[in-house]
């Protein structure tokens, strides 16, 4: 990627926090209007991506269908697409990081890695954004942290005692014959699945009761592709739906699991805590308001609470319409940039020519009334 001097864009108009899909994707139409920015990483390009377990793949398949105006669903710009840099329709999270990492590259964007922000602070009409190296300022800011490195580690009591599957390297390292999953969505079910691949009878403990429901839209059910690896392995896997973890114990060496229904269900090895992710939000919440767990945003996925303060990435929603998964997230993209490029004063005809290129392949996402309702079949 390109590099230029810190000293240089200690001060610009935007800064990107994070570089993984979000925060590249962004920046690549920044890129494109021309404008003063840097995009800042705690670790470095699709970090979070590298950390996941070594079986885990993409749910959602690649396939390159770019000249047909049907961009790959995992592509983050327009020109690009993972199946044909990759070569394989559903990548790994280390694969997928190679892909990052080359899109960076070839559109030269400006990332400072291992920069981890600690603060940030709304100062009139600019940002002061604290990092371990030192202060940056800016007139705009577009949070694309992410949620895979905040894992949600406290959804019940002795959630310590487990292990969660952030935490996870392979499947391969797991001993024991047998293991408890709880969580039953789909990294529960991708955890369930590798086990019984690997000779583990599972137990998949589900709040809910998701192996049975079906939503047109996968942001609220499971995927098909899981569905299929789950027929794969249905013999190994002993499913509770409606079933509530309240407590785990430890005692005389075997782990004792509590739940809402008084049963009782006892491994001698650590249960698998698939109950999710925090929102890496939790590190400037209050420069957001939130409603059900997800920060209120403008039809320009601008925070409602702090001007200037842009969101892209899994957890921007409106209304029903939840954007986390990387093909629907995308297409908000340009919404972001073009609002920003309008306020720094980009000349109507540049915008028109860069946005004509997402709106023609769909990634360009204005009204959202057709996130709405159920698909007819």
């Amino acid at each position: 990627m390109k590099k230029s001097s810190r000293s240089q864009r200690r001060e610009c108009d935007v800064i990107i926090i994070g570089a993984g899909p979000a925060g590249l994707g962004v920046g690549i139409i920044l890129k494109k209007f021309d404008m003063n920015y840097v995009i800042l990483e705690k670790h470095s390009v699709g970090s979070s991506f590298k950390k996941w377990p070594k079986e885990t793949r993409f749910i959602s398949p690649s396939f390159t269908g770019n000249f047909f105006k049907m961009p790959d669903l995992n592509a983050i710009s327009p020109e690009t697409s993972p199946a044909f840099n990759l070569q394989t329709e559903h990548p790994s999270g280390v694969e997928f990081a190679q892909y990052l990492a080359q899109v960076s590259e070839f559109y030269e964007l400006p990332i400072e890695t291992n920069v981890a922000v600690k603060k940030i602070q709304k100062e009139k009409n600019s940002f002061t954004i604290d990092t371990n190296n030192g202060e940056y300022k800016s007139t705009f800011v577009i949070w694309t942290a992410g949620e895979y490195q905040y894992p949600g580690k406290k959804s019940f009591e002795g959630s310590e005692l487990c292990t969660h599957y952030s935490e996870i390297s392979s499947f391969s390292d797991l001993e024991g014959k047998d293991r408890i999953v709880i969580g039953g969505y789909e990294s529960g079910f991708d955890s369930a699945v590798n086990l019984v691949k690997f000779g583990k009878q599972v137990t998949v403990l589900d709040s809910a009761d998701y192996l049975d429901l079906v939503n047109s839209d996968s942001s609220y059910s499971l995927s098909p592709c899981t569905r299929d690896r789950i027929k794969s392995v249905d013999d190994g896997i002993e499913y509770h739906k409606k079933t509530r973890v309240k407590k785990v114990e430890y005692e005389k060496g075997e782990y004792r699991i509590t739940t809402t229904k008084k049963k009782t269900f006892t491994s001698k090895h650590k249960p698998i805590n698939c109950t999710g992710f925090a929102s890496s939000l939790s590190l400037v919440e209050e420069l957001f308001d939130f409603e059900e767990n997800y920060p209120l945003l403008t039809e320009y996925d601008e925070s409602t609470k702090t001007k200037n303060l842009f969101l892209a990435g899994p957890q921007v929603k409106h209304r029903d319409a939840l954007f986390c998964f990387i093909y629907k997230f995308r297409q908000r993209f340009a919404i972001v940039a073009e609002r920003i490029a309008k306020k720094v004063g980009i000349s109507k005809e540049i915008i028109e020519e860069v946005l004509e290129e997402y709106k023609h392949n769909n990634f360009y996402l204005e009204d959202l009334s057709c996130c709405d309702g159920e698909c007819d079949c």
